[in-house]
């Protein structure tokens, strides 16, 4: 193996495999992104899947959780001075609104007691 062009060739071939291998990597990574999505994305899921939701449904679900990711940076932002003692009155007045709006307005009526219960559950089962 003296010779330099099949050096080169064989520089070539391996170069393009590790174009292609790159390239699939990136291409997926483009198409297939991750799926979560936020500090709540878990509590979504597990929701869904445990209350079978419609996707009008999902949606509906994902819209109040993504309002409420907003409304505690927004609180967390203002209140970045004070203590976290100070922040958690607003923090459970918030979450208390949230946790009504899911349970009237997400689930079906028929579903709201079982996630009342689950809501005052320490650690809910999934």
């Amino acid at each position: 193996m003296k010779d330099l062009r099949i050096w080169a060739l064989i520089l070539a071939l391996t170069a393009f495999a590790a174009g292609i291998g790159v390239g699939v990597w990136a291409a997926a990574r483009r198409f297939h992104p991750e799926t979560a999505d936020g500090p709540f994305s878990d509590y979504e899921a597990m929701l869904a899947r445990r209350f079978d939701l419609a996707p009008e449904r999902r949606r509906l679900l994902h819209s109040v959780l993504d309002a409420y990711r907003r409304d505690v940076e927004e609180i967390r932002g203002r209140s970045e001075a004070q203590s976290m003692s100070a922040m958690e009155p607003e923090l459970t007045e918030r979450g208390r609104y949230y946790r009504n709006l899911i349970q009237d307005k997400v689930l079906p009526e028929t579903q709201r007691a079982e996630f009342e219960r689950l809501a005052f559950q320490p650690n809910p089962t999934r």
